[in-house]
């Protein structure tokens, strides 16, 4: 770690309001990661809502789905008709949700010091992140792996035509023959992701 990215660190932690959850900023152990996936109103977090969230350790080459999570939240804005059939949670589905604090408090303890490991990580920590902050005083202080990122490093040159595929997990698992589970769950996607990233770091 650079001594910017330390000082950075350093700070985000005194900015750190839930003392319990200071564990979050200690050195996670080796080969162990969290994978997470959200389910979202649409893609601008100013004006749409997180609806779901997955996360599952993976320990090692174990994906630990035995107890993974799935949180679906309550959002302020019932989600549009028109975009069910891309979620595939209705109102009745989150209308008994969680709050976002309540989901918190589940989530982050759950996701520790772990690296988090996700696809299109841009996307969920910018759902996140607004949250998380506003819960604990600062935004998350993990290391970040996009999978969509490391399958492109890991291509290299044979990207060439590719990088439109690479946006869509379904891309990836097919290279590497992975089955595929049903896609805009949550759950399934976090799965998936963290079947992608094990064949990555395979690989590597």
């Amino acid at each position: 770690m650079s001594w910017l990215k330390q000082l950075s660190y350093a700070w985000q932690k005194t900015q750190l309001q839930r003392p319990e959850l200071a564990f979050m900023f200690s050195k996670p152990l080796a080969k162990q990661w969290v994978a997470i996936d959200c389910e979202m109103t649409g893609l601008n977090p100013r004006k749409h809502h997180l609806l779901s969230i997955a996360a599952i350790h993976i320990n090692g080459d174990v994906i630990d789905t035995g107890n993974g999570m799935h949180l679906v939240c309550k959002p302020p804005v019932m989600p549009d008709r028109d975009t069910i059939v891309i979620h595939g949670l209705r109102t009745a589905d989150v209308e008994h949700g969680m709050s976002y604090e309540e989901m918190l408090a589940y989530l982050l303890p759950f996701i520790g010091n772990r690296p988090i490991v996700g696809f299109c990580t841009q996307l969920d920590t910018g759902f996140l992140n607004p949250l998380v902050k506003r819960y604990m005083g600062t935004a998350l202080p993990n290391k970040i792996i996009d999978v969509r990122q490391l399958y492109s490093q890991r291509m290299g040159d044979r990207t060439q035509g590719i990088p439109n595929q690479s946006q869509h997990l379904s891309n990836i698992l097919a290279h590497y023959d992975i089955p595929e589970l049903g896609a805009h769950d949550a759950y399934n996607d976090a799965i998936m992701t963290a079947m992608a990233f094990l064949h990555l770091r395979a690989r590597s």
